[in-house]
């Protein structure tokens, strides 16, 4: 990359919307997103959107193509890789103590990880709408006082109604609840415990939370799947919600390193 190139690149990301964009690109990297989800998840109109791809493609950052219907977009990887280059190779070439490893910040987090604070927690899937939102809760109600606990999604939308529903029959909090994306915690909060709670989310956890001590894997039945009545559907939820419960009990009473008896959880679950 020459001068020309970096400026171009760098310039095109010397804007709010579009830096937020290429990082979306960048997490998702290789597979790429479809504009209109694209769009979606950084919160940009479809016009104003395309502008902002246009610019980043002509600086080279982005690819386009047609995938049937969709026009996804996808990161340039060899560009990055030059433009790191371009921007680090004097250093790089002598004084290497000042191009440290792009992941050492997280390394350091993971060192850095005070033992006597509360074991940070998240729970992760899909979409956060459902599954992690529930345990969250749960494990709120029952070791609130033990751990930090969050929950997010790769593509978070709404939390589902009858999430929401299912958690107040159990008189749980569902105050605290809210959907929240994966990058509000990759990287910037150093997690004990990352909990994926779903296949989608599993088979991106590899590259998503490298920043956590611990991974677990709780693969549980999407219950916004669900087809039939309300209540057909209200009974789905409140099964995942039930298998959740029970997965959290086991972990807290024998599978938690150091961990003590936690009392049942109320009947009727």
């Amino acid at each position: 990359m020459n001068s020309d190139a970096a400026i171009r690149a760098l310039g095109a990301l010397a804007q709010g919307a579009r830096l937020d964009v290429f990082r979306l690109l960048a997490r998702e990297a290789p597979s790429g997103l479809a504009a209109g989800e694209l769009g979606r998840l950084a919160g940009i109109r479809a016009s104003t959107l395309s502008f902002h791809l246009q610019q980043l493609e002509a600086a080279g950052l982005i690819r386009s193509e047609r995938r049937g219907r969709s026009l996804v977009y996808s990161l340039q990887i060899d560009s990055l890789h030059e433009l790191f280059w371009f921007l680090g190779e004097d250093c790089c070439q002598g004084r290497t103590e000042l191009c440290t490893p792009f992941t050492a910040r997280i390394d350091a987090q993971l060192r850095g990880i005070d033992e006597s604070l509360r074991p940070a927690v998240l729970f992760l899937c899909s979409r956060n709408s459902a599954r992690s939102q529930m345990a969250e809760a749960l494990l709120r109600r029952e070791a609130g006082t033990r751990f930090d606990i969050h929950s997010g999604g790769l593509r978070p939308h709404e939390i589902h109604p009858f999430t929401l529903a299912v958690l107040e029959e159990l008189d749980l909090d569902t105050s605290q609840l809210w959907s929240k994306d994966l990058g509000e915690f990759l990287g910037k909060v150093p997690i004990h415990y990352a909990i994926t709670v779903c296949e989608t989310a599993n088979a991106e956890c590899p590259r998503l939370h490298p920043f956590a001590s611990q991974r677990l894997y709780w693969p549980f039945p999407d219950p916004v799947a669900a087809v039939g009545t309300e209540e057909e559907r209200l009974t789905v939820f409140r099964e995942v919600r039930d298998e959740i419960a029970e997965r959290i009990r086991l972990w807290l009473q024998t599978e938690l390193p150091g961990t003590r008896e936690t009392p049942p959880m109320a009947s009727g679950e």
